[in-house]
C-alpha cells in the first residue's frame, strides 16, 4: 500500500476514533502530495504523535501543540522576538477574569474578559471576535504557552463606554512553548496575559497594544 493511502486510513481512523487528537492534516481526498505529510496534533496528543512517528517514520512532519516531534527537532519558524507591549494603564481600563479560570494541561478552554473603562472617552479594542491569552510563569513573567492553533482574522470591535464594562470572549490554550515543560503546560497554579488592541479615538486603523496584568490560570492533570 502506498504510504498517502496507508496514512490517509490511519488519518481517517483517528478523526473517527481520538476526536481533537488531529489538528490539522493533508486534505484526505487528495493525492497528498510528496512526503513529509504536515500533521498538527493536539498538546495532548504527544502518544499518537508517537505512534504516527513509529508507523510513518520520516514521512510525517509531526507538529504536537506549538512544538515538533519527536522532540529535538528543530521549529520550522522560531518565534518572532520582540519588545512587549507596555502594560495597561489603570487609569485607562482595568481587566479581569470573568470567574475563576480552570482548565485541563493540553487542552483549551474559551472563557471571557472583562474590561472596564475608566477614562473620560469610548474605549474601543479591535479582537477577531475574541482576544487570545499567553500562559506565563507568575514568578518570572516568562511566555512559557499559549494557544496553538490557526484562528480566522475578522475584524471585530468592542466598544466600551465610560465607566462602562464589556466581556469579550477569551480564548485560553494550553500548548508549551518551551522544550522543558513538554509539550502541553503542566498543572499547577500559572498565569495568563492578554495584549489588548486599543484604538484611540475609535480609529481602527490606529492600534495601540497594551499588555493587562496577569491573572490566574489553574491547570488540572
Amino acid at each position: 500500500m502506498a504510504a498517502w493511502e496507508e496514512l490517509g486510513l490511519t488519518l481517517a481512523w483517528l478523526l473517527e476514533n481520538r476526536p481533537g487528537a488531529v489538528t490539522s492534516y493533508p486534505d484526505l481526498g487528495s493525492d497528498g502530495g510528496s512526503p513529509p505529510y504536515p500533521i498538527r496534533l493536539a498538546p495532548w496528543a504527544e502518544a499518537v504523535a508517537a505512534e504516527l512517528h513509529g508507523r510513518f517514520g520520516d514521512q510525517v512532519d509531526l507538529t504536537v501543540g506549538a512544538l515538533p516531534f519527536p522532540p529535538g527537532r528543530a521549529l520550522r519558524r522560531p518565534p518572532a522576538a520582540g519588545e512587549p507591549a507596555a502594560c495597561l494603564d489603570p487609569a485607562e481600563a482595568a481587566a479581569e477574569l470573568d470567574g475563576p479560570a480552570v482548565v485541563r494541561s493540553g487542552h483549551t478552554l474559551r472563557h471571557g474578559l472583562l474590561v472596564r473603562n475608566r477614562a473620560r472617552t469610548e474605549l474601543a479594542i479591535a479582537t477577531n471576535g475574541q482576544v487570545t491569552a499567553v500562559v506565563v510563569d507568575p514568578g518570572t513573567d516568562e511566555v512559557v504557552g499559549g494557544y496553538a492553533g490557526f484562528q480566522i482574522l475578522p475584524l471585530i470591535v468592542f466598544r466600551v463606554p465610560p465607566g462602562g464594562t464589556e466581556r469579550i470572549p477569551l480564548l485560553i490554550g494550553t500548548a508549551s512553548f518551551t522544550g522543558r515543560l513538554g509539550y502541553a503546560v503542566p498543572p499547577g497554579s500559572w498565569g495568563i496575559q492578554v495584549t489588548l488592541q486599543l484604538t484611540p479615538d475609535s480609529d481602527v486603523r490606529n492600534r495601540v497594544p497594551r499588555r493587562t496584568p496577569v491573572l490566574p490560570l489553574t491547570v488540572t492533570a
